[in-house]
């Protein structure tokens, strides 16, 4: 009896030493390719096969939101509703206006031989875990290969641009935020008058850096940064996209170029949802 009590414990001893030896191995290699920036084999099957599970559930919770969220916040709808409608009322002056001039501009753009805007058609995606390293400013979302979705693919939402997608697997894939120390995005000022041009660079915080600004360039706070088309993860977001907005600008020690200091339009900590462009 004691000699089968011993042979039990050293065979439940050695599959407790054959796990454990198992997670760490696995654990180290997952650590050395997420440090690499990239997704191995094990997330990229866990992630596709708990997407429909996880997209069910948040699926359901929205749908309760919607149904029932008015027992919640039920005072404050009202006020709300006027907001909207006075809101909507000027919006839809400002985009008949808006219209006439897109088109005007699209017209003049032909002429010209210039290319057309961003693609209209976006994939919308649900975005499945918000910073999954802390060490890097990055999300996953639960569109793949399957959706059409690509690596350099631009991910923004309707504010503006959110990152590019630097890893793909079937059914989610890894997205680099703007705000990560290693992204960079061509920028350029909006402002008519100005049209200044530079680098607009993630700090692995809420903002970012616009770098080679010329020192004689008109830039203030409060300037909107558009992309520009150029530079930037190899020049993969198209012009025009909303930025930042310019918070602080200040001459480096020699004069020759601008420290300016942009708040991305963008939340990244309050998105729920984010667009693919194919």
């Amino acid at each position: 009896m004691l000699r089968r009590e011993r042979e039990f414990n050293r065979r439940k001893l050695f599959v407790i030493l054959l796990c454990i030896g198992l997670g760490v191995g696995i654990g180290l290699w997952h650590n050395r390719q997420v440090a690499r920036g990239r997704s191995d084999f094990v997330t990229s099957t866990v992630r596709t096969v708990s997407t429909p599970f996880v997209t069910a559930l948040d699926a359901t919770s929205r749908w309760f939101g919607s149904h029932f969220g008015w027992l919640i916040h039920g005072r404050s709808l009202a006020a709300e509703n006027r907001q909207l409608r006075d809101e909507n009322a000027r919006l839809r002056a400002e985009n008949a206006r808006l219209a006439e001039a897109d088109i005007t501009s699209q017209r003049l753009r032909a002429q010209l031989g210039f290319q057309g805007q961003p693609p209209a058609n976006k994939i919308a995606a649900d975005i499945l875990s918000l910073r999954p390293n802390g060490n890097f400013e990055t999300m996953v979302i639960n569109r793949g290969a399957r959706d059409g979705v690509h690596n350099n693919s631009v991910v923004v939402s309707p504010k503006g641009i959110v990152g590019h997608v630097y890893g793909v697997g079937p059914t989610t894939a890894d997205v680099q935020l703007i705000t990560d120390s290693a992204a960079a995005v061509g920028a350029m000022v909006q402002r008519p008058q100005s049209r200044a041009q530079g680098v607009c660079k993630g700090n692995g915080g809420p903002l970012l850096t616009m770098a080679y600004v010329d020192g004689a360039a008109d830039v203030k706070a409060g300037d909107v940064i558009i992309s520009s088309g150029m530079g930037g993860a190899a020049g993969v977001f198209p012009k025009g996209l909303p930025v930042g907005t310019v918070v602080r600008v200040a001459n480096d020690a020699s004069g020759s170029t601008k420290r300016v200091t942009v708040r991305p339009t963008v939340d990244m900590d309050r998105l729920e949802e984010v667009y693919v462009l194919p």
